[in-house]
């Protein structure tokens, strides 16, 4: 079974597409909302807070974006809500292949992927089997 939602936050147009139509084909989630910066996601997720039924299940994130990066993302969401950090599986999905990235994301206590672009259908399914 998949997520009812997910959130796609990417400031790559044309991999948004073709990512939203692998998720949609392998059932990975119901409803993808897709987003152009961490600024967007964070707004949205906040937003939510109070609504745990709405939160999507997972979170697709790059990090390197324009207004708001992953990073940045991630630090804020930190210190947030903590409903946010429990109850939305958030995967980390870059074209970044820099060890650096990888070992930083490890010091998120609440990652629970780092998916190294392009999505594959292997990838759907690792993130489908933590649900």
């Amino acid at each position: 079974m998949g997520a009812k939602k997910l959130f796609l936050v990417d400031d790559d147009e044309i991999f948004k597409i073709a990512a939203e139509v692998l998720i949609k084909t392998h059932k990975l989630a119901d409803e993808v909302v897709q987003m152009a910066n961490g600024l967007e996601a964070y707004n949205a997720l906040i937003s939510l807070e109070h609504s745990p039924n709405d939160l999507p299940d997972v979170m697709l994130l790059d990090i390197n974006m324009p207004v708001m990066n992953g990073w940045e993302l991630l630090e804020e969401l930190k210190q947030g809500p903590e409903i946010i950090r429990k109850q939305v599986q958030i995967h980390i999905l870059t074209s970044s292949i820099a060890p650096e990235d990888l070992n930083l994301s490890k010091t998120y206590d609440f990652i629970d992927g780092y998916i190294t672009k392009p999505l594959t259908n292997s990838d759907i399914d690792k993130v489908k089997s933590g649900l």
